[in-house]
């Protein structure tokens, strides 16, 4: 298949809107890594997924988190905005996952015996909660979580936002859809729209293509 700016896309898992666009300047943030291997499947989690179908490997990517005015002493961290997150299954719990650094700690649980799901995202010393939100239901790939603080208020660290969590098989249907392989120069980005729609960005750095898909499922 061959690309042209402003052409349309059609496939069953929705309506797309792709644009190719000539050379980057700086190369950014382009999201996560898409090398040509399987996804890897671990332990089940039979409250959110099938029998053989648990991600051992989730990524969750964070926009227009806002930054509360700091209360002295307190001084509130700067939101971990446009920045992808890559969380691995816990060995002792299979409906955890969770990402741990010198800044920050995340979890994406999925809790039962009703099933709901729960994104958190703390500072490493577990003092701020700096996102939060859950959802009644299994894990929906793309599904975009609200941060349940709207707006600042005293003892708030930040307002506002969304998270997108994904395992990549909807991203690789995307792929499959437009003829475009995975490989170790390409990226992706998810980014929800105010709508709540997403926008898949693939960008490849062997050609400079940029494809931008607005997926309406």
């Amino acid at each position: 298949m061959t690309l042209s700016k402003n052409l349309i896309f059609a496939s069953n898992a929705g309506r797309l809107f792709g644009s190719v666009e000539g050379k980057f300047g700086i190369i950014s943030n382009m999201g996560q890594p898409m090398p040509d291997i399987p996804i890897e499947y671990d332990d089940d989690c039979l409250l959110g997924f099938p029998a053989g179908e648990t991600p051992k490997y989730l990524y969750v990517r964070f926009s227009k988190v806002a930054k509360c005015p700091d209360e002295p002493p307190d001084v509130y961290p700067i939101p971990p905005n446009d920045r992808v997150f890559k969380l691995t299954q816990r060995p002792d719990s299979p409906c955890v996952w969770e990402y741990e650094s010198a800044d920050w700690y995340l979890q994406f649980i999925v809790w039962g015996p009703e099933v709901y799901t729960e994104i958190i995202l703390w500072t490493a010393d577990r003092k701020y909660v700096v996102f939060y939100n859950d959802n009644w239901g299994p894990p929906d790939e793309g599904f975009v979580y609200h941060h349940d603080r709207p707006e600042c208020l005293p003892g708030i660290p930040a307002a506002g936002g969304f998270a997108v969590v994904t395992w990549n098989p909807q991203a690789t249907k995307l792929l499959e859809d437009i003829n475009m392989e995975k490989a170790r120069d390409l990226f992706m980005e998810l980014r929800p729209l105010d709508d709540g729609k997403l926008v898949y960005k693939f960008c490849r750095l062997q050609d400079a293509t940029n494809i931008a898909i607005l997926f309406e499922p």
